[in-house]
Formats: C-alpha cells, sequence, structure tokens
C-alpha cells in the first residue's frame, strides 16, 4: 500500500490514519526516521522497549556477552592480522 501527504511550510507531513491504526500510533508518540540514501523510512519509537523485547524473546543477558566475546574475537582477529600471530 501506498499513501501521498503533503509536506507543509513547517516541514511537517500527516501520517495517514490507516497507517496509524495498524500500526498504534497516537498524539503524543515518537516517531524514528532513517535515511536510507534512496528514501526514507519512519519508524514508531516504542512506547515501553523492555515490554517489546520481552516479546521478541530476547536473553538481553545472553545477548549482551555474546556481543561482548564476538567484539574481542574480531579485536583479536585483528592483531593477528597486522602483527602476524
Amino acid at each position: 500500500m501506498s499513501y501521498e501527504t503533503r509536506v507543509t511550510r513547517q516541514g511537517q507531513t500527516t501520517i495517514p490514519k490507516p497507517l496509524r491504526d495498524r500500526y498504534g500510533i497516537q498524539e503524543g508518540d515518537e516517531v524514528t526516521y532513517i535515511d536510507l540514501g534512496d528514501h526514507i523510512a519512519m519508524i514508531p519509537v516504542p512506547k515501553h522497549p523492555l515490554e517489546t523485547l520481552k516479546q521478541l524473546e530476547i536473553d538481553i543477558e545472553e545477548s549482551v556477552h555474546e556481543m561482548r566475546d564476538e567484539a574481542r574475537e574480531a579485536a583479536r582477529r585483528l592483531v593477528e592480522e597486522k602483527h602476524g600471530r
């Protein structure tokens, strides 16, 4: 689906009602705009980020440990490549 809206002099536009309804966007909610190079994406900011993460069933503590381990491994590989060890 696509929708067209106009941009006001102040750079404002209206999010079409079907999209607001579909994504639960209400007055006062925040959205993030992401520049993707050839177009822009607008993503609603979750009202309760921790609840959203819980719904995704992500083990945050395990994910942090995995990221730390991956960063250490990447750093080790860089040192080996640079110093031939």
